[in-house]
């Protein structure tokens, strides 16, 4: 970690020699290590680590910008020339507001040193347990086990400076037969909320109880989803449309839905970059603190979250959702609110139905009603009378995401926390959609 002392003093010296009145600079830095297993068997171990400084120079109208991982002095120095001779090339752009005032970034703990710094033999450790449960059960597992830290720094000519440090820990596990794959996935940003044990059993089982699986015909069902699914629509929600740039470029699934009920009533959708229950995070990258947005309140759709170029553009605060110091603005720490039903209440109610354990390669193919097509994987079953009774070969489908939520008639009363790519994360329960669109069956 470089910490918060020598952030500053790199920040500090961006700022200095950048050569212009008004300028900006982020450094994002990650420490990450990962044990990665197969065939029951660990066989690699790395550590991986990287800063990048990000500098901004703005003349006037005119923005220019350039990254380096060289954090010598030499090396910022040539960043910020790059920085400010782009900005001078740069063609005027009229709806640029400058460079936002911030307040004081409030602190927000998510950091674990034991997380941050465990060892290799730790991680071992936690995998060993996987594959001797799955010796025991004659399965073959693979997956990871992943602990690090991530750390960002802002500091701007308008006075803003801000700093922050997570650490991070993830558990992925795909248990195998020749015929079934199950599938679980845990994260936090501390190593001790990994519920190890639980997430063995969930993946084996789900194994163990998939072979052989029949034929199900495409059609519309009921589905029961797993926290798992549901973290890939909500994450598949927020990147194509909770961001005010797709909105106002009419690319959202929220374009002609604000201010309307899309959604089941069951449906609250938010998000809280403070909330220690996900992977918090106070600022963005331009240093403005991170606003609660509620994106979806009982099915009615309500706001986007915005930037400051966005918010510009309609006479509006800045929600703090700059996710990267280039591009759009982007939700990073979102929440679905829990119902009142746990799983099995969920299955016990479908009378005839598919459950899904989660989608794998889903792709966009229209941004109205974020409509997607993907696959089932690693755990589906059909549902006769309350009951799971039988595995059955993945489906292809192609269904609209609103639509899905839309058609949500029960909710989960536990949430998951799921940790994504870039520390984005979402917080989710199952559900139970009574129609679901399937297109398709693999052989």
């Amino acid at each position: 970690m470089i910490g918060e002392l020598q952030c500053r003093q790199i920040l500090e010296t961006a700022i200095q020699v950048s050569g212009v009145d008004e300028c900006e600079a982020f450094l994002g830095a990650n420490e990450l290590s990962l044990t990665r297993f197969a065939n029951n068997t660990i066989h690699q171990n790395v550590s991986h680590s990287d800063s990048q400084l990000h500098i901004r120079c703005v003349i006037g109208k005119r923005q220019g910008r350039s990254t380096t991982n060289d954090l010598s002095i030499s090396g910022i120095v040539q960043c910020g020339e790059a920085a400010r001779e782009n900005a001078k090339l740069m063609p005027e752009d009229p709806d640029f507001p400058g460079l936002p005032e911030t307040a004081p970034s409030t602190k927000v703990l998510a950091y674990d040193e034991p997380t941050a710094f465990l060892n290799p033999e730790a991680r071992a450790n936690i995998v060993q347990q996987i594959t001797i449960h799955s010796e025991r059960n004659k399965l073959m597992s693979a997956g990871f086990c992943r602990t690090g830290i991530n750390e960002r720094a802002v500091m701007s000519t308008k006075g803003t400076w801000a700093h922050h440090a997570g650490s991070i820990a993830g558990l992925l596990i795909t248990s195998m037969t020749d015929s079934s794959a199950g599938w679980a996935k845990g994260s936090s940003w501390r190593i001790d909320d990994l519920q190890v044990e639980q997430l063995i059993e969930q993946a084996s089982s789900k194994a163990l109880s998939g072979k052989q699986p029949t034929t199900c015909q495409p059609g519309e069902y009921t589905v029961i989803l797993s926290n798992y699914a549901v973290d890939d629509i909500i994450s598949a929600l927020n990147f194509y449309g909770m961001g005010a740039q797709m909105v106002q470029d009419g690319r959202s699934w929220m374009n002609g839905l604000q201010g309307h009920q899309a959604m089941s009533p069951l449906i609250s959708i938010w998000d809280d970059g403070h909330d220690q229950n996900g992977c918090p995070a106070p600022f963005d990258c331009e240093g403005i603190v991170r606003q609660r947005v509620d994106i979806v309140t009982d099915g009615v759709v309500r706001n986007p979250v915005y930037n400051s170029y966005t918010a510009g553009k309609e006479n509006k605060q800045s929600t703090g959702h700059q996710i990267s110091p280039v591009g759009g603005p982007s939700a990073h720490n979102l929440f679905m609110s829990p119902g009142i039903h746990s799983e099995d209440q969920l299955i016990q109610s479908t009378d005839y139905g598919i459950y899904i354990t989660r989608f794998f390669y889903t792709r966009l193919v229209h941004s109205t009603g974020c409509t997607m097509t993907g696959m089932t994987r690693d755990g589906t079953f059909l549902i006769e009378n309350g009951l799971i009774t039988k595995p059955i070969k993945d489906l292809r489908f192609t269904q609209s995401y609103v639509g899905a939520l839309k058609n949500a008639e029960m909710v989960g009363s536990e949430n998951t926390l799921h940790i994504n790519e870039g520390s984005s994360s979402t917080n989710v329960p199952a559900i139970k959609v009574n129609s679901f669109n399937f297109t398709g069956v693999t052989v």
